[in-house]
């Protein structure tokens, strides 16, 4: 009979994200990954397979944790326009507030690892697609309430403000100050002019 597992696999999915967050992918190492998530190597192949699968795994648990939390003002904020302001504006107070700099682990594995690892990047297009979408569907309600004008290409502009918004993550990965990012946010919020 096997034993149960004596972790916390939130937890040590948790700690496995923030050190993938932090260093990447590559630069991430098995040790790190043992030191950090405080599991044996065996402990963690036979609950999580090899490195890269961990990293599928918290890219899923990243998903549900920080991106669900992350677009919940876009998805569910009545006015499209006033959801899509506070979704930038809360998104670069973040990235200024943090200190770390680490923007986000969606965006930074899909510019690491998706030019030539074809998971990462089918999971790096669903990930754009899924947040295209909600911009498309805050820019409907927008137009439906008059906030936003009805002459817009809806498709277009969502594409343009899902890269947009994975522009603000860049810039706060390399460490752009507040200004900067307050500057290039306020410019792509112009768009919904």
């Amino acid at each position: 009979m096997p034993r149960p597992r004596a972790f916390d696999e939130e937890s040590v999915l948790d700690n496995a994200m923030n050190i993938f967050w932090r260093k990447g992918f590559e630069t991430t190492s098995v040790q790190d990954l043992v030191e950090e998530t405080g599991l044996n190597r065996a402990s963690m192949y036979s609950s999580f397979g090899d490195k890269k699968a961990l990293f599928l795994r918290v890219l899923e648990h990243y998903s549900a944790k920080i991106s669900t939390k992350r677009f919940e003002k876009l998805r569910e904020t009545f006015d499209g326009r006033e959801a899509i302001v506070a979704t930038f504006k809360d998104t670069t107070l973040q990235c200024c507030n943090d200190g770390r700099f680490k923007g986000c682990l969606m965006v930074n594995s899909g510019m690491e690892l998706a030019p030539h690892d074809p998971d990462i990047a089918a999971i790096s297009h669903r990930a754009f697609r899924r947040v295209e979408d909600m911009f498309a569907n805050a820019l409907k309600r927008g137009i439906d309430a008059g906030t936003i004008s009805g002459d817009k290409n809806i498709r277009a502009l969502a594409r343009f403000l899902a890269a947009s918004f994975q522009g603000v993550q860049l810039m706060a990965r390399r460490g752009s100050d507040p200004e900067t990012l307050q500057d290039y946010t306020d410019t792509i919020l112009a768009a919904l002019d």
